[in-house]
Order: C-alpha cells, then sequence, then structure tokens
C-alpha cells in the first residue's frame, strides 16, 4: 500500500521536536490523519511511542498547537491486535533505532487487507448489537437512551464500512471519507446520516454540543478513577484534551462545515458518554449495564449530568424517528455482513 507524503519537515520540526525531547530514549511513530494525508490545520498529531510501562494517553501542548500521545508496549507492537496493526500500517516512523517500528509497519502494510477485515468485523459486530438494543430500548419506551446507542451503532457501522474498502477511519475527517465510497454505496450512506442524526447539523447544534461535551470533558478530568480505569480514562486529566476537540470543531463551524463538526462532535459524544459511564459505574462499585446509561448518569441522586446536557450533545430525537433510522441502519448492516 502507498502512504501519502506528510506535510512540510519544517512543520513537523517545529511541532514535533518538543514532544521529541519529552521521550529522548523512546522509539515515536507519526500516527493518524498526519500520517494519512488528511490532516486540517487545526489536526493534532497523533504520536505513537513504545513504552515499557503501561501509561495512559495524555495530550502535550506545544505553542499554538498539540500532540495526542499513545503509549504501546513492545510486546504489542511485535504482536499488533487489528486496530493497533491498522494504525501501524501508515505510521512514519520519527526516532527508531532499534528499527522495532520499520519491521512492525512493513508486517503491518504486507497484512493491511487482513487487519481491515478483522477490525471491520469487531465494529460491525458492535454496531448489530446496537440496533437491537435500540430496538429493545424502544420497546420499553426508553428513547432518549435509544437515541445514544443509535448514535453509537451509527459510527460503528461507518468505521466497517470505510475499513471494507481499506480507509483508515479518522473521527473529525468521516463525512468526507463516507463521501468518497463507491456511489453504489449511496443507501450505506444514507442509513449512516439518519442514524448519527446529521439531519439535526447546524451551527447552534454545533455549539450546543461542544459546550455539552466540555461539561462531560471537565467531570472526567476532575473526578478520581480506579487503577483499572486508568488506561481508558486518563486521556481526559490533561486540561489540554478538551483543547484539542474545541479547536478542531471551531475550525469546521468557522468554515461553515457544520455536518463535519457535527458528525464528529457526535463520535467524541459517544465516546465520551460511556467512559463517563464506566467511571460512574466504578464510582458507585456496580456492575455496568449499558441498557441504562443514560438514566444512570441523568436520573437519582448520584447523577453526573442533566437533562439540559442531554438535550445539547442532540439526543432529542422522537420514538417514529428512531424507528424509522434504526430500520435503515439494521438494513444497511446486513448487508455489508453479507458481504463478509
Amino acid at each position: 500500500m502507498q502512504v501519502p507524503p506528510l506535510q512540510s519537515t519544517d512543520a513537523i520540526v517545529r511541532t514535533i521536536l518538543p514532544a521529541l525531547k519529552t521521550f529522548p530514549t523512546n522509539e515515536v511513530a507519526i500516527v493518524g490523519c498526519h500520517a494519512t494525508g488528511l490532516a486540517r490545520r487545526s489536526c493534532e498529531y497523533d504520536l505513537l511511542v513504545i513504552s515499557r510501562d503501561p501509561i495512559p494517553e495524555k495530550v502535550v501542548g506545544i505553542d499554538d498547537s498539540y500532540a495526542h500521545v499513545i503509549f504501546r508496549k513492545e510486546a504489542e507492537v511485535k504482536q499488533p491486535g487489528p486496530e493497533l496493526s491498522v494504525a501501524l500500517a501508515t505510521a512514519v516512523p520519527l526516532r527508531d533505532n532499534s528499527l522495532l517500528l520499520a519491521t512492525a509497519i512493513s508486517d503491518c502494510r504486507r497484512n493491511y487487507r487482513e487487519s481491515c477485515g478483522a477490525l471491520m468485523e469487531l465494529h460491525l459486530a458492535s454496531s448489530l448489537k446496537a440496533v437491537g438494543r435500540v430496538d429493545d430500548l424502544l420497546t420499553g419506551e426508553q428513547v432518549r437512551e435509544a437515541d445514544f446507542w443509535l448514535v453509537s451503532g451509527a459510527y460503528d457501522f461507518s468505521y466497517a464500512e470505510l475499513l471494507n474498502s481499506g480507509v483508515v477511519p479518522a473521527p473529525s475527517h468521516l463525512l468526507r471519507q463516507m463521501k468518497t465510497l463507491p456511489k453504489r454505496r449511496g443507501k450505506s450512506f444514507q442509513a449512516w446520516a439518519s442514524a448519527a442524526g446529521l439531519e439535526l447539523s447546524s451551527r447552534a447544534s454545533c455549539e450546543n454540543r461542544l459546550e455539552a461535551l466540555s461539561i462531560v470533558y471537565d467531570v472526567l478530568r476532575t473526578s478520581e478513577a480506579s487503577l483499572d480505569l486508568l488506561p481508558q480514562l486518563g486521556r481526559y486529566k490533561d486540561a489540554d484534551a478538551f483543547n484539542v476537540l474545541k479547536l478542531k470543531a471551531e475550525e469546521l463551524i468557522q468554515s461553515i462545515q457544520s455536518v463535519d463538526c457535527f458528525s464528529y462532535l457526535g463520535k467524541e459524544m459517544v465516546r465520551g458518554m460511556v467512559d463517563l459511564y464506566s467511571l460512574h459505574a466504578g464510582r458507585l462499585s456496580k456492575a455496568r449495564d449499558y441498557n441504562t446509561t443514560i438514566r444512570d448518569l441523568t436520573i437519582g441522586e448520584d447523577r453526573l449530568i442533566s437533562e439540559e446536557v442531554l438535550r445539547s450533545l442532540g439526543l432529542v430525537r422522537s420514538s417514529e424517528m428512531l424507528k424509522d433510522a434504526n430500520a435503515q441502519l439494521k438494513t444497511a448492516v446486513s448487508a455489508l455482513a453479507k458481504k463478509i
């Protein structure tokens, strides 16, 4: 597979050099949209750092830009799972004295299609589970819960569709990526757009969703998490974590790309709310029941967010709208599953 060239060397040096100095002896590579030629001006650099010990993700502020640092152990890089393998296939090494990254990248590029297929199946299974959950929730008249899981299922489906075409999904570029799929998949695009609620997109809805996410991030940043949750929640502990999201969202809003922005913030909303629920369940020492994610976060003395935050996040659709969109997504998921 061919990998698009990175941006200018001068820009990389100005932005990445301070991060390299922070990890002076580690192997480091660029992954994500900067490695695949998709990056906008506001996109942070995603850095993969090889570490001996497990370390939570972190965000490093560099002048007026940011680097999102992901740590992986050497054993994980030598035998990567599907997600890491797909990311490594387009990685660009910055420091690789041991040639560990060069070997891993070469192997992952040879196995790229197989890794995409394996990762696609995982996302497709999650999407299929979500549409079934939506049906059950709507039967029980849990509309907000159903709305959330339909959005979640939509993004898993979009990832599956992109991976089926050999495309590495990038959250803030998802709309553009979905639009570039072959035209014969028009029904798949419409099913994804309807399930994700993109018809609700506007400048105001993006600004509301961004404001609500600032509350979610703030709760996650300021709340204590158990040691077992630190790998999952560590990324929120840096105050700059929300600034990364905000920078990209504001660039899209200001350039009148409200649908792109709403799509991007929708994906971040799903991840943030699931992480918030994991934190909440851990604090209460209760087993996780994802069928009650929204209810547990918004109802009762232990609630973490308000109904107003839910509305600002965009979870406002009627049961009729949800039933129609879920039916479309279910058809699209089944069609993709038949291709496996």
